[in-house]
Formats: C-alpha cells, structure tokens, sequence
C-alpha cells in the first residue's frame, strides 16, 4: 500500500478532528518532509488535504459544495445561537478565557453556550497552571469549520467594522428598492 493511500485512509477516519503531524508520523513510515511533498502533491478528484493550525483534515472541494449542500439542507438545523456566537467570539479573541470572564464581557451567565460549544467540540477546557478555574480555548475543529489556518486569519476589529458598514449600507439601498 502506497503511503498516500495510508494518509487518505487514516484522515478519512480521523473526520472533523483531522491528524496532527505527529500522529501522521507515527503511524505512517514517513518523514516530516516526505509527509509535507506527498501532502502538497494530493490529487483526487473532488478532495483535497487542507492543513489547518498543527492538524490535516481530508476535504471536499469548492466544486463539490452544491451537492453537499443539498444533502446539509436535508437535515434538521444545527445553527449556533446567538448566545452561542457571542460567546465562542469571545473566547476566539481572548483564549484561554474563564467562565467568570465571559459572564464578565456578556453582563449574562454563560452556562448553556458555554456547554453547547463543548459538545460541539469547538471550544476545549484549558488548565492554567497557577489558576483554579478552568479556561477556554477553542480547537483544531474551530478552525476547520471557519476556514481559518490559524487564530491569527481571524478578523481584525478594523475589517469587521468595515463588513458592518457595507452590510448597513448594503441593506438601506435593499430598504430603498
């Protein structure tokens, strides 16, 4: 078996949680630097191997989402709340992040969303070594499901105030017609 086809097999099991590059070493025979060529030079109809923060996650491409997406709107929603948005934003921007400072930024206890985003696996509890209270990070699955390489691909406050003023401007012209 050609190790491409170990790596396809084991990511696809691997699904949402994707394989760190440690992982990948130590159950392929494989270099660091042959996994990166191979990786680089995937080529499957229809999939790819995306690399996202530490991990690599085998994905559809853009071409096979309106297929995917018939089959998404065939199920029941699993949207996030916009409790659930705030605060996964939150611990986005400011991770690790306690329970206490969440509740502190939304003025609201947090519980629910908080335990919504743990099941979700977006979000993980992180020990601080010199603090009692558990923190909050957000995971390898956060990034994926975002389209994000890394925290730093998140946002600036700058580019988010922008898309708010082109969505007002965008929806008084559409308030206009």
């Amino acid at each position: 078996m050609e190790k491409m086809e170990i790596i396809e097999g084991l990511l696809y099991i691997a699904g949402d949680a994707g394989l760190s590059e440690e992982q990948m070493i130590m159950h392929v025979p494989i270099t660091k630097a042959h996994l990166e060529k191979v990786v680089g030079e995937y080529s499957r109809p229809n999939l790819t191997i995306q690399r996202h923060g530490d991990r690599y996650f085998l994905q559809t491409t853009p071409e096979m989402e309106k297929y995917i997406q018939r089959i998404l709107d065939d199920r029941p929603s699993q949207k996030l709340s916009q409790a659930s948005l705030e605060v996964l934003s939150i611990i986005a921007y400011n991770q690790p992040v306690s329970r206490g400072d969440i509740e502190m930024m939304r003025g609201v206890a947090s519980d629910g969303p908080v335990s919504t985003l743990l099941g979700k696996g977006l979000i993980a509890k992180k020990n601080m070594h010199d603090e009692r209270a558990a923190h909050f990070v957000t995971t390898g699955h956060f990034l994926q499901l975002f389209g994000l390489e890394s925290l730093e691909a998140l946002p600036t406050q700058k580019e988010i105030l922008e898309q708010e003023e082109m969505d007002l401007f965008f929806e008084s012209i559409e308030e206009e017609k």
